[in-house]
């Protein structure tokens, strides 16, 4: 009789707690409708439906972590720099940083809410956490040159980099995987097919069309497209902005698609990957981005070594388009200016490196912080994400970074060969070499440790992290049937 009433009680208590979430969920509604409306009437349907939107992401979010992490990987392949048309406090956050912040408060509070649901550990958690506080050591160091602007977007910086935390604890299981390496490669070939649209159609209506987001914060007028320096030779943008950030997203994606597309036991069909991966190897070559361009080899050629020997024909048939067609030449002409460093992005990245190599030696332990350079002579800004780590937090904040990738490259390639699971195989091998280009890329390229750009500093934690949780879940004993239960 006692069980009895105790689960008479319990019940009660579900039930009382379920009407409270609901109540709670039919008022966040009615009041994300009212303020979309007067949005509507006062800004633009577009700032009425986001915010609308907005509100549905984060009620569904407390439901489900999943939808957090889609959510920020559709808004950061489709729409980086979109920003909330409400301000709150007085600053327009972006949905990056929306997101990605709901998805950490909802994962830690489910996590105290629920303590047998313990948190999932890494052999890289420690040294996340040391380049974080590191990160904050350089901080406070430079902290007189900080402007609140540099302040607000280094916040910006920290959380995305703890986002690896996020994904590690919300992805615990092969379907949760697969579910967002879906959604990745939808994503990533939705911003390619995007990019090809705005580059194909007349530049006049790529104008307007990108003008329209200006009520999200994009910037807007003839000045939204881009060229190569010096030229009239059109940049594929989408809604990047830049095109080496659409470059480097999809630096990490092109190469998961590769993977998939080889893959006996892919995410997706092959029937979709085939014109996904055309998509975005298009989309890839036409922002003349060299450095992103370099990565996605370094990626192919990397799978290509370590497990689709396929690959390699394909490079080789690539290679020879290369030369043989004419728009090969306009390509391999490209690489071969930022080689010989004959054009002026090319020129002025070299000089970037010695400027950064004076900054590195003059301040080589923790670096001058996230404000402005000491002195005039000297500047902050690097087109290599190692020289910029090493500007900003010095050589021993390299150095932890250098520990994390060389421990992750260790923990995951010691590992492939006891991942039995063909479906797990591909989904370690994608997120890996994904990761593999964007590491190279980042010789040339600063998108993945720019305060200014925090989406595409996410999305590399968000490939680490996917690789940690392939990695554990290919290689973890299985569960007993009573424990699955």
């Amino acid at each position: 009789m006692a069980e009895t009433g105790l689960s008479d009680r319990l019940n009660w208590q579900v039930l009382g707690d379920r009407r409270v979430l609901v109540s709670l969920m039919i008022l966040a509604g009615a009041t994300a409708s009212v303020a979309g409306g007067v949005l509507t009437a006062a800004v633009s349907p577009v700032a009425g439906v986001a915010v609308v939107v907005g509100v549905g992401a984060g009620l569904a979010m407390l439901a489900n972590t999943q939808v957090g992490l889609i959510a920020f990987i559709c808004i950061a392949y489709l729409l980086p720099f979109a920003v909330l048309p409400v301000p709150i406090g007085g600053v327009k956050l972006t949905f990056v940083d929306a997101t990605l912040s709901t998805l950490l408060a909802v994962w830690i509070l489910r996590l105290l809410a629920r303590p047998e649901q313990r948190l999932i550990g890494s052999p890289l958690d420690a040294l996340v956490c040391m380049f974080v506080g590191l990160a904050v050591t350089s901080f406070v160091i430079g902290v007189n040159s900080v402007t609140a602007e540099a302040a607000r977007f280094f916040l910006k910086t920290i959380n995305s980099i703890i986002f690896f935390f996020s994904v590690t604890n919300c992805v615990r299981s092969r379907a949760q995987l697969v579910q967002v390496t879906r959604a990745l490669l939808v994503a990533a070939a939705g911003a390619a097919a995007l990019a090809l649209i705005l580059y194909f159609i007349t530049q006049s209506m790529a104008i307007q069309l990108l003008s329209t987001l200006r009520v999200l914060g994009y910037p807007s007028g003839p000045g939204v497209l881009r060229f190569i320096a010096g030229t009239k030779t059109l940049r594929a943008i989408g809604t990047s902005i830049d095109p080496n950030v659409l470059g480097g997203m999809l630096v990490l994606a092109t190469p998961m698609a590769i993977a998939h597309l080889f893959g006996k036991t892919p995410a997706l069909p092959h029937r979709f990957l085939a014109p996904m991966v055309a998509a975005m190897i298009l989309a890839l070559v036409l922002t003349f981005s060299r450095s992103s361009w370099i990565g996605v080899i370094a990626a192919v050629l990397f799978l290509a070594t370590l497990r689709y020997r396929r690959l390699w024909i394909v490079c080789v048939l690539f290679a020879i388009g290369l030369y043989l067609l004419p728009q090969g030449e306009v390509i391999l002409g490209r690489m071969e200016s930022g080689i010989m460093v004959q054009d002026q992005a090319a020129a002025m990245r070299m000089g970037e490196y010695k400027d950064a190599l004076r900054l590195i030696a003059s301040y080589p332990w923790f670096g001058v912080g996230f404000g402005s350079a000491p002195t005039i002579d000297l500047y902050i800004g690097a087109s290599s994400v190692y020289l910029l780590i090493a500007e900003e937090m010095g050589l021993i904040g390299l150095g932890s970074f250098l520990a994390i990738v060389i421990v992750l490259l260790i923990y995951a390639l010691r590992a492939i060969p006891k991942i039995a699971d063909p479906r797990l195989q591909t989904l370690q091998l994608g997120a890996l070499a994904g990761l593999v280009g964007s590491l190279v890329a980042g010789f040339f390229d600063h998108y993945f440790f720019n305060l200014y750009f925090p989406h595409t500093v996410a999305l590399l934690w968000l490939f680490a992290g996917l690789t940690v949780v392939a990695t554990r879940l290919g290689t973890e004993a299985p569960r007993p049937l009573s424990a699955r239960a």
